[in-house]
C-alpha cells in the first residue's frame, strides 16, 4: 500500500511517498518548478506514485515562496522578477542540507542511493544541490535550462551585470560542468520548449563527456516546456536503474 503523507522535515512542509511495507527504501528528493508546489496528499503527481510503487521513498519539498511558503512577496517583485526567482532557487538550495539529512534520518529512509530530481526551476535547483552533494549518486533535471540564464532576451538585456547575473555564472551547470563529472546526470527536455531550448542542455551534456563525465540528454520530439508521458517513462525508469528500488527489477522497464 502506497502512504502519502504531508510531513514537515528541517521545517519544510513535504509530501512523502512510500510503499508502507518497504522496511527501507532508498531517497527520491524531488523539486518542483516556477508555478508549482509539494503537490497533495489526495491528488500525487503519477510518476512518485510510480516510484513509490517499486519501493522509492519521494520526497517533494515545497520550495522557497511556493506552497504553504508562499508570501505576497512575488507581487511586490514584478520588475525584477528573474532576480525574485534567483533568490528563491538560491534559498532552496541553501537549506537543501538540512533537508536532506532530515530525509535521511526518517526511519525507513534507506542510506542507499539518494537521488535528486527537480523540473524546470526545481532542475535549477537540484542541479545546485547535486553540485554540493556528493551522497547523491545521480541526478535528473527535467526543462531545467542548465545556462541558468532567462530565455527571454529582452528581460535577459535589461538584468544584465546585475547581481543574479553573477549568481547564475557562479552556480549554472553549464558554467561549470567540471562539478558534475563524478556522477551519472540525465537532462529531459521537449523539442518544441522555447523557454528550455534543448540545445542550451545538449551542450551542457557535451562539456560534461568531454571531461569524463557521464552525462545523458534524452529529447522527446512532439512536446514542449512539460512532462509528457515519454518524459515519466525515462525518469522512472532512469532513477530505478540508478536507485535499485527493492520492489523493482531493475532490468525490466516499469
Amino acid at each position: 500500500m502506497i502512504e502519502i503523507e504531508r510531513q514537515e522535515l528541517a521545517g519544510i512542509p513535504c509530501v512523502t511517498l512510500r510503499d508502507a511495507g518497504v522496511a527501507e527504501s532508498p531517497v527520491i528528493i524531488h523539486y518542483h518548478g516556477w508555478t508549482g508546489n509539494k503537490g497533495a496528499v489526495e491528488t500525487p503527481d503519477q510518476s512518485q506514485a510510480r516510484l513509490a510503487s517499486v519501493g522509492f521513498l519521494v520526497v517533494a519539498p515545497d520550495c522557497y515562496e511556493h506552497g504553504e511558503r508562499a508570501t505576497d512577496a512575488w507581487f511586490s517583485a514584478q520588475f525584477n522578477g528573474w532576480a525574485f526567482i534567483c533568490q528563491a532557487m538560491d534559498k532552496t538550495r541553501q537549506e537543501a542540507a538540512d533537508l536532506f539529512d532530515a530525509v535521511m534520518a526518517l526511519p525507513f529512509a534507506s542510506a542507499r542511493d539518494p537521488q535528486v530530481t527537480g523540473g524546470s526551476m526545481g532542475g535549477l535547483i537540484a542541479q545546485m544541490v547535486f553540485a554540493e552533494n556528493s551522497e547523491f549518486v545521480s541526478l535528473v533535471s527535467v526543462v531545467g535550462r542548465s545556462s541558468f540564464y532567462q530565455a527571454d532576451d529582452w528581460c535577459r538585456r535589461a538584468q544584465a551585470g546585475s547581481w543574479c547575473d553573477d549568481w547564475c555564472a557562479e552556480y549554472a551547470t553549464q558554467t561549470h560542468p567540471e562539478r558534475f563529472t563524478d556522477r551519472p546526470v540525465l537532462f529531459v527536455d521537449g523539442a518544441l520548449d522555447t523557454d528550455c531550448p534543448p540545445a542550451v542542455n545538449a551542450e551542457t551534456v557535451r562539456l560534461i563527456n568531454a571531461r569524463g563525465g557521464n552525462a545523458e540528454h534524452f529529447v522527446d520530439p512532439d512536446f514542449g516546456h512539460g512532462f509528457s508521458q515519454p518524459m515519466r517513462d525515462k525518469v522512472v525508469d532512469w532513477l530505478v536503474a540508478h536507485g535499485r528500488p527493492p520492489l523493482c527489477n531493475t532490468g525490466q522497464t516499469m
